[in-house]
Order: C-alpha cells, then structure tokens, then sequence
C-alpha cells in the first residue's frame, strides 16, 4: 500500500521543465560553460518553494531531491553537477572540472521527475565576470587592492557601504591593482572540493582588454574553499584614460567574456568623469536607483530624404545606463566602441526600460514649422515623440521644443540653433569600409560645432543580434576625421542587405542646449538634452 501511494505522489509531482536557453554562465548569463564553472539554470518546479543551500567547499550532487546532468549528446553516461542550490525557479551548481568540452543535453531531476533536455556548449575556458547586477552587464564587481586595504568593490563614487569587512564603493585609478571575479576560468580538479592549483594564467592564455588596452594578468586562479569561484588580477596602466564607462573584457584561449563596465577616475578623485551626470546623479546609481533624462533632437538627413523632430524621457537603471555610457561619455576627438548582443525579440542592454509621459504632445516652433507638434507614439516600454516633416522643410535658425506637462513630467521649454549648412565631402565614395585601413572622413560646414560619426555593423545570427557601433565626436572646424584600424577591426562582416548590415552616419550640429523639467514623483531630470544634427546615414559593406 506505501508504495503504491508513494508512486501515486510521485505522478502528481509537478513535472521539472527547463526554459529554452535557461543554462548560463551565471556570473555572465552567457549560454558558454566550461569544467569548474558555475551555472545557473532557470525553469519551472526544479526544486522546492523554499531556497535550499548547499555549504562549501563539499557540494553534493543531489540536494534537497534535486539533481542536475549534463549528458554529450554524442552518446555516454551522464555527469552529475555538484548543486549548489535549488529553488522550484531556478537551480545553480558547479559543473565538475572532469567534464570534456562538447556539446551536452542539460536535465534536472526533482523528486524523482525528470525535465526535458536543454542543450548547452562547454568549451576549455570561458570566464564570466561578475557584475553589481548580478546578470553580467554594466559595472564589474571588482575589487581595488589600493583602496582601504583591498575591501572595495567598483563604482561610480566612492562612499561607504559597512557590512562584512567594511567594503567601501569606489572607482578605481590609474596604476591600481583590480581584483576581477567570476567563473568559467576552466578545469581545476582540486577546486572541485575547494582547493587550488594556483595561477593559470600562461596556461589559459588569459588576457584583460580594458579601454582599448590588452593586459596580461599577474594571477588568474580558482580560489581556495570556493568552488567555481575565480580570480583574475591585473595592474591598470598609469596612462589609461579616466572615464566612467571604461569597457572591460577578459580572453581565455580566444573565448570572450561577457563586456562590462569598470569606473575609471582621475588619481586622487573620488568620482568619475561623465559629462552629463553630477556627482549626485551617479551615487544614486551605485545606491541602486535610477536616473531620468530627456533626449530630443530636431533632425535632416539630406539623401534620405528624412526630416523631424523626435526624443523621449527615459529612465535608466545602473546597468542599463553603464551599457550604453561609452556613447554618452566620449570626448571631442575620440572615439568609442560598442559591441552588445541580446535576443532578437529582447531589449538592447542600453536601452532603458520606462520612457515617462511628458503629455499628449510636444509642440516645435521654427522655420518653417508653425504650428508642428511632436505626437505620442505607445511604444512597450513607453512614450516616445515624434514629428515627420516633409522633405525641404527643415532649415537654418532657431528651433523651440515646449511641452506643457504630462502625467510624469512636468513643463519645459528649450531652444536650438540649427546649422547652416553641412556637407559630407567625401561621404557618398565610401560604399565598402575595410576594417584593415583607416577611415576618412571629409565635411564643410557652416554654423557647426562638432561632428557626430557613427559606423556600424547589425548581424542577426540563430535568434541573436549582434550589433557593434564605432562612435566619434570630432570639433568641426578640422573639416576631417580618422577612425583608426584598431578600432574598425571590432567591427563584423557585413553587406548593404540581409542578415548583416553595415551602415555609416555623419551629421554636423551645433552645441546642444540643456534644460530640466520637474518630475511628478518629486525632483527633476538628471539632465535634458536638445540637439540640432544635420547629415547624412547610407548603408555599406564592411569586408
């Protein structure tokens, strides 16, 4: 009688099932695992309603009735994952350092259910980083062996956070020695119990690529009474450039990281340098809060023809805001690069994820515009404004953007000046960029001040998008700007049409105009931003 009802219970369980590309590198939510790595993998009825936790360094392989096994889908016995916890959402476990890299069918088990397969790709080495979010994008959970005796962890500013071993937020310096961490680094068999054997940099071939530098680390290693947990220590070049948005990603043997954010701020400072945000504004980032800013444009492209007005009041998590800071930092004279990859029906990790109601429209007044107003388009993640207008109506002179309040926004007014006139020279001769020889780029002008270039490449390959953005602000008065080798070699291959698309823009505009607006909640923008651009965009190759 017990064992019929013990298999009666067992065919009421709720059957474990494993969402579709739900294994990951849980420090950088990469669908790329290597021996010793921590994976997270997330789901439906994996394991109980109550979190339970395994203690290290001797994880079991089952825990609380749940399991986890990687089989090759070439054929063999199956490998039992070491759990390191299990809820009915989500499991995580370190993949033991005797697994071969292959191709594996992912499945869990909990109480005596089995879920379907998920395959997933295990290589010899592919480290994650760790992040504040603790999804792998924007700032990297580092640590600074400079500031207060090691206990630091990475940020925008520096203030004191108490808890365990009195870690303070900081951004880190020049000449500094950081702490990166993470999982992935490869197999380390005495790790698996909590052991190490010490520093495998040479035999990874590990390698730290940060603001455009390469760096070898001096250690890279699991770390002792920790399994899956990895280390990797570099020292940051003296001459690095400050900026809060410094891009950081590690090679092992060719594998690339998740790219993060890692703040980087002028010796003796105690914030990084970003050229629209306060000092204020970006301690509420690292306090875990959000940030609100405005940007609208009143735009002509001459070959498209395509003429208007449009912008939106966005809202920014920390993540969100670092993912996409390199564009917003950049110095006149300089460049960017930025390389992101997400679902083809997901969101761009720069991308923010509340746009705010600033009223049911916007109203531009100007040459030529009497009367045009912005209109609200519904757009997922919120309002966005916009005002199509008909080739030949944008012009030179003075142009009013006014909005008188919505239910998040309250009243603003800002003006700008758009140029006189702007000429790509050289602009319609350039059909294929070849990413081995620099880029040039000529213009005239006449009441510019800087110069926006952007060259990018779009690939969408087995359900993800690959985009990549080369983005430079150049003072207009040279009249001429190169883009270096080193960076159009990031770029991918690409073509005018298809599944990748390479596309470059130039526009000349005048020094945008500032301006704030109360929000509904209490305080005002973060900043506000109204720009004139005036260019042309066409599609290339990239070869």
């Amino acid at each position: 009688m017990l064992f019929v009802l013990a298999v009666f219970a067992s065919i009421l369980a709720a059957q474990p099932s494993i969402d579709s590309g739900g294994v990951l590198n849980v420090s950088s939510s990469q669908p790329v695992l290597a021996p010793n790595a921590v994976f997270v993998i997330y789901g439906k009825n994996l394991g109980p309603a109550t979190i339970v936790i395994a203690s290290p360094p001797n994880y079991p392989t089952t825990l609380a009735n749940t399991s986890v096994t990687f089989t090759n889908v070439g054929g063999g016995a199956g490998i039992n994952a070491f759990m390191y916890y299990t809820l009915a959402n989500a499991v995580t476990g370190v993949l033991p350092s005797s697994i071969q890299p292959g191709t594996y069918a992912v499945r869990v088990t909990y109480n005596g259910q089995t879920s379907n397969a998920q395959n997933v790709t295990v290589v010899a080495r592919h480290f994650g980083i760790a992040t504040a979010n603790g999804v792998g994008t924007g700032v990297a959970q580092a640590t600074d062996a400079n500031v207060n005796g090691g206990f630091s962890i990475s940020r925008f500013t520096t203030s004191g956070t108490g808890g365990p071993g009195n870690f303070v937020n900081t951004p880190v310096h020049p000449g500094e020695t950081i702490s990166l961490w993470g999982t992935g680094g490869g197999a380390d068999l005495l790790n698996d119990t909590g052991g190490t054997t010490g520093d495998q940099t040479a035999a990874g071939n590990f390698k730290v690529m940060v603001g455009g530098r390469v760096i070898t680390p001096t250690y890279t290693a699991a770390v002792a009474g920790y399994p899956g947990l990895w280390v990797l220590i570099f020292a940051l070049p003296v001459d690095i450039d400050p900026d809060c948005y410094t891009s950081l990603q590690v090679s092992a043997n060719g594998e690339l990281s998740n790219v993060v954010t890692l703040p980087i701020a002028v010796a003796g400072q105690s914030v990084c340098y970003d050229p629209q945000l306060t000092a204020a504004a970006l301690a509420k980032l690292d306090a875990g809060g959000s940030i609100t800013g405005a940007t609208f444009s009143v735009f002509k492209l001459v070959n498209g023809p395509i003429e208007g007005s449009s912008g939106a009041v966005l809202r920014w998590t920390a993540a969100q805001w670092a993912a996409g800071g390199a564009s917003r930092s950049v110095r006149v004279g300089s460049c960017y690069v930025y390389d992101r990859t997400y679902p083809q029906n997901g969101t761009d990790p720069a991308n923010p994820q509340a746009n705010l109601d600033a009223g049911a429209t916007l109203s531009l007044s100007g040459p030529n515009v009497a009367g045009a107003s912005l209109g609200k388009i519904a757009l997922p993640t919120g309002p966005f404004y916009s005002y199509s207008a008909p080739a030949g109506t944008i012009a030179a002179g003075k142009y009013t953007l006014t909005g008188n309040g919505g239910t998040q926004v309250g009243p603003f007014t800002v003006s700008a000046n758009f140029p006189t006139s702007f000429v790509a020279t050289n602009f319609y001769s350039i059909t294929t960029v070849n990413r081995s020889q620099p880029l040039v780029i000529n213009w005239t002008s006449s009441g510019t001040d800087l110069v926006y270039i952007l060259v990018s490449t779009a690939t969408l390959t087995a359900g993800n998008n690959h985009i990549v953005t080369i983005g430079c602000i150049a003072p207009a008065a040279p009249g001429t700007f190169t883009i270096p080798v080193s960076q159009l070699s990031q770029l991918q291959h690409a073509s005018t049409t298809g599944s990748s698309i390479g596309n470059i823009s130039v526009q000349g505009t005048s020094n945008p105009n500032n301006f704030t607006a109360d929000l509904a909640g209490g305080g005002t923008l973060d900043f506000g931003v109204f720009s004139p651009n005036l260019g042309v965009s066409n599609n290339v190759a990239v070869q």
